[in-house]
């Protein structure tokens, strides 16, 4: 969260008029402008030397103060957050009547808030709504408040903060704080008490919403709990990919409940979220399963994320009766380990069945072949898909891998064409010795044959090549007449014939830029097949670029983001929210806690009845991708798209069927 609320800082600036006695200067004007531009770019450390040469430009040059403000802003860009402080410190006692000093607050307050120094920078925040004339910098100081009250203080220190500020508006935001925190203590009384004292003129809608729910929880009492367990690494300061997925994640959970809690009705459940960090360690998760057990009204776990971890979480739920849902991780043998998991992203093996499911019973595929990458996920798909298409019937004619990265992949497409050729020889008939030429000519008519053709080769005791006039009949011909005859593999090493005998090749790519070296091979060699690919493959840009050899080809993919109306609004709202597009991990998390909500609203109100609702929810659709288990606990379902005509579109949501 501390990444979004400094991008609302660093990611705009706001400058009013020069505000003191001062004369005009030609070169601290250039500074500054060159300055600004390079703040723009983010390129700090230059933007920092020009603003430092605008003010040594002149003692009272007339950029001198927006020029000081501006090197106090770009420290903190840089994160020399004491550096900073000095310069807004210097800066207020210099100038104390300029109009730039709501914005040395605003930036000596959130230096303090990134030191953690939060009462501290709460102080400055209400500096700054005391005398701000710019309309950000009063929505920015709110916020940030707002924000450290929720988040960071204790309830001490909200109790204290209560007591002392001077800012209306802000004091009701503190009473629904306060009274939300009353409320999940169990403290019912303090909570309603407190919740009546909030002057509902003051709040903006945001919390106008907020306190309505917190009243309608407060009201209804049908408290549910989902824990949430991820490794959001509180204790470490510096960001950590880790740490961004996990945050992205419970954002969209968050959201989730945000979206049901703004439409919810009397008499539906009221959820609340239990959040632990699971520290990516397995102690970690012990002491959050044990504690989320102890909580009689949480009735099942999202989280954690990373397949390591949700490892861990799996072994160990083995001791609790508490359902696990991991929006994320793909270990196949995750879901093995306990009866209580559950993984709401298909695994890589699961993948391969699926797309194995669809080759056969959708496209009608019999003879296939696989080229996969070694790379572990590549591998994985591409063996399930293997024992999968084995176990439906069908045929695997060839079944090869190529190193991670790999572009010269001739030598496997030479053996591919050959075994496609192999697969349809041509028949070629030795009409020698004593014929029955009466029967031999009744079953070449009844296959279609003319009988000038047949009459012209009894005449000359020659041979015939039946493949090129009946093609895949030939072989049921010859067995027919039981004449002698030898099978001809057509035209291997000439590329301008096609072969064509092949119905699928499987094709899992390591990442995205494989799709140019396999495509375009393929058609190199001049395999007429059906390409079937793994959600590498979607990648728009990738295909288009080589769209002369990728046009037709179908894809398995986990996302896939119908444009509805209601999504767009739920999305555009994480984005005002946030500023920034919501990313796949958000989705993850938004899909897996919307499910949750749907389950809970139709009577899964216990661990064992969530259980038995996650194993036989059907078909649940997510923004992203749908979610429906199998047996195994595993998600079974999988967009099925093609790339055709410079567009990717769905062709259907598949789901593994159990036989």
């Amino acid at each position: 969260m501390k990444t979004a609320l400094a991008f609302l800082f660093t990611g705009v600036v706001f400058l009013s008029a020069q505000d003191v006695d001062v004369y005009w200067n030609r070169t601290a004007e250039e500074y500054f402008l060159l300055g600004m531009r390079q703040y723009a770019q983010k390129d700090y450390k230059a933007a920092l030397q020009s603003f430092q040469n605008a003010i040594l430009s002149g003692s009272l040059n007339h950029r001198i103060t927006a020029s000081t403000i501006m090197k106090a802003k770009t420290l903190y860009a840089l994160k020399q957050y004491p550096e900073a402080i000095a310069v807004c410190d210097s800066f207020l006692a210099q100038f104390p009547t300029s109009a730039y000093r709501e914005d040395a607050l605003f930036t000596r307050g959130m230096c303090f808030y990134n030191q953690s120094a939060y009462l501290r920078a709460v102080a400055e925040m209400e500096s700054v709504l005391a005398i701000a004339r710019q309309k950000k910098n009063l929505e920015h100081a709110a916020k940030i408040i707002d924000h450290i009250a929720a988040e960071f203080l204790t309830d001490g220190e909200l109790d204290s903060l209560l007591q002392t500020t001077r800012n209306n508006t802000v004091v009701q935001h503190l009473r629904i704080i306060r009274s939300e925190r009353y409320f999940s203590a169990g403290n019912i009384e303090l909570a309603m008490q407190l919740a009546a004292q909030v002057d509902t003129l003051l709040l903006e809608q945001t919390f106008q919403t907020r306190l309505h729910q917190l009243r309608g929880r407060i009201e209804r009492g049908n408290l549910v709990k989902i824990g949430v367990l991820l490794p959001l690494f509180s204790s470490k300061p510096l960001e950590t990919r880790e740490k961004k997925i996990a945050v992205e994640v419970l954002e969209g959970i968050q959201l989730a409940l945000a979206e049901y809690e703004e439409n919810l009705s009397p008499g539906q459940v009221s959820i609340e979220l239990s959040v632990r960090n699971s520290e990516r360690h397995a102690d970690s998760i012990r002491a959050a399963l044990k504690e989320f057990t102890a909580d009689d009204d949480l009735v099942a776990v999202l989280g954690p994320i990373f397949s390591d971890e949700t490892m861990a979480a799996a072994t160990i739920s083995r001791d609790f009766d508490l359902p696990v849902i991991s929006p994320t991780a793909t270990d196949d043998s995750i879901a093995m380990v306990s009866d209580h998991i559950f993984l709401a992203n298909a695994t890589g093996g699961m993948r391969g069945k699926i797309l194995a499911q669809y080759a056969v019973k959708e496209l009608g595929a019999r003879n296939v072949a696989v080229l996969a990458s070694d790379a572990p996920f590549s591998k994985t798909q591409a063996d399930s898909f293997v024992a999968e298409i084995q176990r439906l019937g069908a045929s695997v004619v060839i079944n090869r891998r190529y190193a991670r990265g790999a572009v010269d992949l001739r030598e496997h497409f030479k053996v591919i064409r050959k075994i496609a050729a192999e697969q349809s020889p041509a028949y070629i008939i030795q009409f020698k010795g004593k014929i029955n030429v009466a029967e031999v000519t009744r079953v070449m008519l009844s296959f279609g044959i003319r009988s000038s053709t047949i009459d012209s080769v009894l005449a000359r005791s020659g041979e015939l090549n039946v493949s090129a006039l009946i093609g895949e009949r030939a072989k049921a011909l010859v067995d027919t007449l039981k004449l002698p005859y030898k099978k001809q593999l057509p035209f291997v090493d000439s590329l301008h014939y096609p072969v064509s005998s092949i119905d699928v090749l499987f094709s899992p790519i390591f990442s995205s830029q494989q799709i140019g070296v396999v495509s375009s091979q393929l058609a190199y060699y001049n395999i007429q097949t059906t390409l079937l690919g793994t959600s590498e493959w979607y990648n728009l840009y990738e295909l288009e670029m080589n769209r002369r050899y990728t046009d037709g080809v179908i894809f398995g993919s986990d996302r896939w983001i119908e444009q509805t109306e209601n999504t767009k609004r739920i999305l555009t709202k994480y984005a005002q929210h946030y500023n920034k597009q919501a990313s796949d991990n958000v989705l993850f998390g938004f899909d897996a806690m919307s499910m949750l909500i749907y389950l809970l609203n139709n009577g899964a109100l216990t661990r064992e009845k969530m259980n038995e609702a996650l194993i036989s929810v059907g078909r649940f659709n997510g923004i992203r991708n749908s979610i429906s288990f199998t047996p195994q606990r595993i998600n079974g379902s999988l967009n099925i798209l093609q790339y055709k005509d410079g567009n990717v579109t769905k062709l259907q949501t598949y789901e593994y069927k159990v036989q």
